[in-house]
């Protein structure tokens, strides 16, 4: 009898007497009833196999001797029982167990071969229980898993699977830094053939407040994406935007500005930037924001949010005639249909009127200001004809499902190293890049 046949009349063995087990119990009394039973009955059978199939692939006659990593020989002692978390649950199985006389180093050559470490997560689940917790706070997490697959995860296992792939997009990121400051790839860069390279790229950054075990930090988050070609389409007055970002990969990290431009340097050379027949950035007022857009990629286009731009008129407009009144609607429509059209002086005019006001002189005055700093960034009738986003809801967006949506949680309180992991994996997780990042990874140890 072949080893495949004698694998399948073992699994099928135990299948039918597990099946015939569960039949012979008392019948169940609803659909729901059926279904759980009927999933923990392929959950024990899908472990047996897994157990089986290992135990098979790793013979019946262990070899006497194998090689050491040491250069020297590793002796066969036993076989011993080894425990893998897996994507059904725990299973168990036996395997050969070898002991080196010289480095005194134990050895497991199928554990080797398959890529597995005992009682640790196979990577399989490890990616799964990474998502949930990249996607819901932990202790959800848990929960969620138990439910929905049957997989009995603690908080901190979640934990350390969702920090563990945070931690190796890290490691990717260090990789993209080294890269980019290589002459070579540079030089190799710009020797790529025109198709290959980005005919219109679009890089974002902004900012939003987490809270830490002492103290709030902001998380710089930046993306890059290009947009879906809409020739036609019209601009949106209110978030001057016309067509659906895509192709976005997101990247985060509490740190200084400076620090993070390296990131942005090194992400925009894995997206081709540099090389890129048009560069755009779109983005708040910030001054760190453009510091490090001049300083990384001074041909690039810079332009200043439409909807952070306009947010200054309302309130000088509510101050002066009244919150909503139809005074203060049509002074707010002329001030915002004059910087649409590019009538820049008008703008500042009618924000000048009211510096002596008692109530909106502070207001105009810092709406003022505001539009003088950024006035080369507000060109909009000249980005418009030039078919550009003039919205950075893209980024916007990207704050708020890693920063808000996740690290802002009810109760959460978060240690930088914490906060910076999670963060990254959600933004793998929000990149389509998550399987880049699990395929790197090994087995990660079950958290206690």
């Amino acid at each position: 009898m072949d080893s495949t046949t004698d694998l399948l009349q073992r699994i099928m063995r135990q299948v039918e007497a597990r099946l015939r087990e569960e039949l012979e119990r008392e019948e169940p009394q609803s659909i729901s009833e059926m279904e759980e039973r009927l999933r923990a009955l392929m959950q024990d059978i899908a472990c047996f196999s897994i157990g089986a199939w290992l135990e098979e692939m790793d013979g019946k006659y262990a070899p006497p001797e194998v090689s050491c990593p040491c250069g020297q020989t590793a002796q066969y002692v036993r076989r011993r029982e080894g425990v893998i978390l897996t994507l059904f649950d725990r299973v168990r199985f036996c395997r050969a167990y070898y002991l080196c006389p010289h480095c005194h180093q134990g050895h497991y050559p199928l554990d080797e071969r398959m890529g597995y470490q005992p009682g640790c997560l196979t990577p399989g689940l490890t990616s799964i229980a990474g998502r949930v917790g990249a996607a819901i706070p932990f202790e959800r997490a848990s929960d969620f898993l138990k439910h929905l697959c049957g997989i009995s995860l603690s908080e901190n296992t979640i934990r350390s699977a969702t920090q563990g792939i945070g931690k190796e997009a890290l490691s990717q990121e260090e990789e993209w830094l080294a890269e980019s400051q290589d002459p070579a790839g540079l030089l190799e860069h710009a020797r790529l053939p025109p198709e290959r390279k980005p005919r219109r790229l679009y890089g974002s950054l902004d900012g939003v407040k987490v809270p830490m075990q002492n103290e709030w930090r902001e998380l710089k988050v930046g993306c890059w994406y290009t947009e879906k070609d809409k020739v036609n389409a019209p601009f949106s007055m209110e978030t001057g935007e016309r067509a659906r970002a895509t192709q976005i990969t997101y990247y985060a990290d509490i740190a200084e500005a400076a620090d993070f431009g390296h990131l942005l340097w090194a992400t925009g050379y894995q997206r081709l930037a540099e090389q890129a027949s048009e560069l755009v950035f779109v983005a708040d007022g910030a001054a760190w924001i453009w510091n490090l857009v001049q300083e990384h990629f001074p041909e690039a286009i810079q332009i200043v949010d439409w909807y952070h731009a306009v947010e200054y008129i309302a309130p000088i407009a509510n101050a002066v005639f009244g919150e909503n009144t139809p005074e203060s609607q049509a002074w707010r429509e002329q001030v915002r249909s004059d910087l649409w059209e590019g009538r820049f002086q008008d703008v500042l005019a009618a924000f000048e009127e009211w510096f002596g006001h008692s109530k909106a002189g502070q207001l105009a005055r810092k709406a003022w200001t505001y539009y003088t700093n950024n006035r080369e960034r507000m060109r909009y009738p000249e980005y418009r004809a030039k078919g550009l986003r003039i919205g950075s809801g893209t980024v916007e967006s990207g704050c708020k499902q890693i920063g808000t949506q996740r690290l802002k949680v009810a109760g959460a309180r978060w240690s930088v190293d914490g906060a910076r992991k999670v963060a990254k994996a959600r933004a793998a997780l929000l990149s389509a890049q998550w399987d880049t990042i699990t395929a790197r990874m090994g087995c990660l140890p079950r958290a206690a």
